[in-house]
């Protein structure tokens, strides 16, 4: 999916000037793919105004012992993000997630 591109959570902006001196373009759009999984893994419930319900809020799981609960919440908010979802696989250093739009 094409989108806007984040860099630490904030648009990436790279003005193209016409030969006028006015700016034509600005935002950089790329894959949005990783960078929508990465948001909805960390944002908690409520924090996004236009989707109230969407969010992980994986900085919760840090001393959570239930990674069966953490994989079908992250595996929901991505099918929510209406994405195809192959496999999702928690261990104790790593979460890895396959999924495409």
């Amino acid at each position: 999916m094409k989108g806007i591109t984040l860099i630490d959570y904030e648009a990436v902006i790279q003005p193209h000037r016409g030969p006028d001196g006015k700016i034509i373009s600005g935002l950089v759009i790329g894959d949005t793919l990783h960078q929508n999984q990465a948001l909805i893994l960390h944002l908690h419930k409520g924090e996004l105004k236009e989707r109230p319900m969407t969010g992980c809020g994986i900085s919760d799981m840090l001393l959570d012992n239930d990674p069966i609960y953490w994989r079908t919440l992250i595996r929901e908010q991505l099918e929510m993000d209406r994405q195809t979802v192959t496999n999702i696989k928690i261990t104790t250093k790593s979460i890895e997630i396959d999924a495409q739009y």
